[in-house]
């Protein structure tokens, strides 16, 4: 991969990162506690820039097409790396040919239209439901790594799927993750990239597959409709928003499971899905990305988070309030903002 012209080095770039976690070695300068905003069309956000000539060859046809055909993009897409990012991320998604970015980009937008996906965030959230869904998929951001960038952590292993889509059903757990998409396009990567100064447009997601029931999990034709639906969603309306997938903990069991689910992934999401060993040199890469001191102990680091580091975390047992800090700030700004539109 390319580093960005923003002046963000090859030993930096997410891709590059991804494919060479045993070489990192960066200072620790993520924000210890980031402050979360809203920023969408509230402030102007900072752009994306072309990283090469080809890039910005590419981001000038791209724009007199969208100009010829009359394409708005909308602020809700364009938080985070302003109007030049959402060009861009379907460019990169579509190797800057135009014709297939601008079909990418034209699909994204019907498909938001159809399921008012704009109007997602504005919707009240049901705290009680939301804890009770949080047990069976215990998961949390929590804060950012060494690069600014958001991190998400789940305890995959641990989650009850076939419950919970039984519990919300299909269109109901799609949802689920819509919102939490929109909240991080929207919400953590824009916050992020005020933050750090420079643009910061992708995820670090954290996996703990160490409980993982193959039966519970891919044997469901539910569950896995559910997974089909949500990655090709990922992958068709979020290009670009995954930086690196650490998969922790892995039982022998991952292996039969993950061929059966990277075949929903194209071939660029599933190489940046990175299995880490066990034991000590898995807990000394995952630290060289996150941090020190970010590694949930869960996972062989020290970080005990008050609320934990996850929901029902292992180390600290479900809270008096069950959510953990970044959850809390989700719920939070959901209750806040659809307050705000009532």
């Amino acid at each position: 991969a390319v580093a960005r012209a923003s002046g963000m080095s090859s030993a930096e770039d997410p891709d590059v990162l991804a494919d060479a976690l045993g070489a990192v070695n960066v200072a620790d300068d993520a924000p210890t506690s980031p402050s979360v905003r809203f920023v969408d069309g509230a402030s102007t956000p900072i752009e994306d820039e072309p990283a090469d000539d080809a890039e910005r060859d590419a981001l000038e046809a791209f724009r007199a097409r969208l100009a010829k055909d009359g394409v708005e993009i909308p602020s809700t897409l364009s938080a985070n790396g302003g109007e030049p990012g959402v060009c861009l991320r379907f460019l990169r998604a579509r190797k800057l040919k135009v014709e297939k970015a601008l079909k990418m980009l034209r699909d994204c937008l019907a498909w938001r239209e159809a399921n008012d996906v704009d109007a997602i965030l504005d919707e009240p959230l049901d705290l009680e439901e939301f804890k009770s869904n949080a047990r069976m998929y215990p998961a949390s951001y929590h804060g950012r790594d060494v690069l600014g960038r958001p991190v998400y952590i789940e305890r995959t292993g641990s989650a009850k799927f076939a419950d919970l889509v039984k519990k919300l059903g299909h269109d109901g757990f799609v949802k689920m993750h819509l919102r939490a998409m929109e909240y991080q396009s929207r919400v953590l990567l824009p916050s992020a990239s005020a933050d750090a100064g420079r643009l910061v447009s992708k995820m670090c997601n954290v996996i703990d597959v160490g409980e993982l029931s193959l039966y519970d999990t891919v044997s469901h034709s539910e569950v896995l409709a559910v997974l089909r639906e949500i990655a090709q969603i990922d992958q068709d309306y979020y290009p670009e928003n995954l930086g690196v997938t650490l998969v922790v903990a892995a039982p022998w069991s991952f292996t039969a499971a993950w061929s059966v689910v990277k075949v929903f992934l194209d071939a660029k999401t599933a190489t940046k899905f990175k299995v880490l060993g066990p034991g000590k040199a898995g807990v000394e890469k995952l630290t060289k990305v996150l941090g020190e001191g970010k590694v949930p102990a869960f996972l062989g680091g020290t970080c005990v988070c008050a609320g934990g580091c996850v929901c029902c975390d292992p180390r600290t047992g479900e809270t008096a309030d069950v959510l953990t800090t970044g959850q809390v700030e989700y719920a939070r700004f959901a209750v806040e903002r659809s307050g705000t539109r009532s």
